[in-house]
């Protein structure tokens, strides 16, 4: 270990000093410099908005990427406002959220219905139409003042009668359409340099008073959406799962018992059921044939013991069990108990004949 380590400080080694750029909030939002010097020179409220939101009408100048401004709908709702007077400042190319030292994209599709809004309002917005074409500017003219910049871009845009350039603004309704296909002159890394934060003064003066907003992105999400404007659906749907889970899971709930209670009853209680099963299956004929045969045999038995056999039977066991002789027949001689009340006076009449009879 000792020589390897000797070996590796030998070597000889190059330092190279690589610029990562920004830390922290810089990195991700592009356009801090530019909403803290707004914040720093106007009193208005400066708004930095990660997703698309419809302008207020308190809201004086909106600083949007053109690849926000993707349907009809987000740009019938900024013309509507820009009408009322609302100041729209489109950032065309190198306005996506990336770091400044990591390069961005220059090309930006346009979507059809950026075009047509633009074309409403007298503004001619082309692509780049080859990978090596640029427009470049060192300067931008606006409300008659010459502001010094360091501009590029592949795409270009006209206002009416007027030589395509990368800037371009105009009056719309009681508002007004700003263009700049240049977005770096706004960004973190090069709003210092030359006129640039000027021009952002300059965009933000000639603007109605109100709030200032910096739209960085889109965002728009399904779950966005549905949480927004569909959520009695999804609490519906989060209630149909939580009852399929309690229905389905044979866990789903406090564990049971390992030793489970015995569930054994009395003597009593199972004779209580036995007569029952019994009663609902043939009137109990089954339990009383038993009884009335044995008490038929002892009482023979008995009567001719006693020297009574030619007399009546029924009154014999009437006087030996102290019982009416129409009980004692009906005990006897009744088939089916009418219901289960005139059941239970049968077989205590019979138990008591058995007991004398013993």
């Amino acid at each position: 270990m000792l020589v390897m380590a000797l070996a590796l400080t030998a070597c000889d080694y190059t330092e190279v000093k690589r610029e990562t750029g920004y830390k922290g909030k810089a990195r991700i939002n592009p356009w801090l410099a530019a909403e803290r010097f707004a914040g720093q020179q106007f009193d208005s409220e400066v708004r930095s908005l990660a997703t698309w939101t419809t302008p207020a009408a308190d809201d004086a100048v909106w600083f949007v990427p053109a690849a926000i401004l993707s349907n009809e709908s987000f740009t019938r709702k900024i013309e509507d406002w820009v009408l009322k007077g609302g100041h729209l400042v489109l950032l065309v190319e190198h306005a996506s959220v990336t770091d400044d030292w990591l390069g961005d994209p220059t090309e930006t599709k346009l979507e059809p219905a950026l075009v047509r809004l633009l074309a409403r309002a007298g503004l001619n917005l082309k692509e780049r139409e080859t990978a090596s074409s640029a427009v470049t500017s060192e300067k931008i003219k606006f409300q008659g003042k010459v502001y010094q910049v360091n501009a590029s871009s592949g795409a270009s845009v006209a206002a009416r009668g007027k030589k395509a350039g990368v800037f371009a603004s105009i009056k719309q309704g009681e508002g007004r359409m700003t263009v700049l296909t240049d977005a770096r002159l706004f960004r973190n890394r090069w709003i210092g340099e030359k006129d640039h934060a000027a021009l952002l003064d300059a965009l933000i003066q000639v603007s109605d008073e109100g709030n200032i907003g910096f739209l960085r992105g889109s965002g728009l999400s399904l779950w966005g959406l549905l949480g927004k404007h569909l959520w009695p659906v999804l609490i519906g749907l989060l209630a149909l799962v939580l009852l399929w889970l309690w229905k389905n899971f044979t866990r789903f709930g406090p564990l049971e018992a390992a030793s489970v209670s015995s569930r054994l009853r009395g003597y009593e209680h199972h004779l209580e059921a036995l007569g029952d099963f019994q009663w609902r299956l043939d009137r109990a004929v089954g339990l009383l044939a038993p009884l009335r045969a044995q008490i038929v045999e002892r009482g023979q038995r008995a009567s001719v013991r006693s020297g009574r056999r030619d007399d009546d039977f029924f009154q014999f066991l009437a006087d030996r069990a102290d019982l009416p002789r129409e009980r004692v027949f009906r005990a006897l001689a009744e088939i089916v108990p009418a219901d289960s009340a005139i059941l239970t006076r049968t077989t205590a009449d019979l138990q008591r004949l058995l007991r004398v009879l013993h």
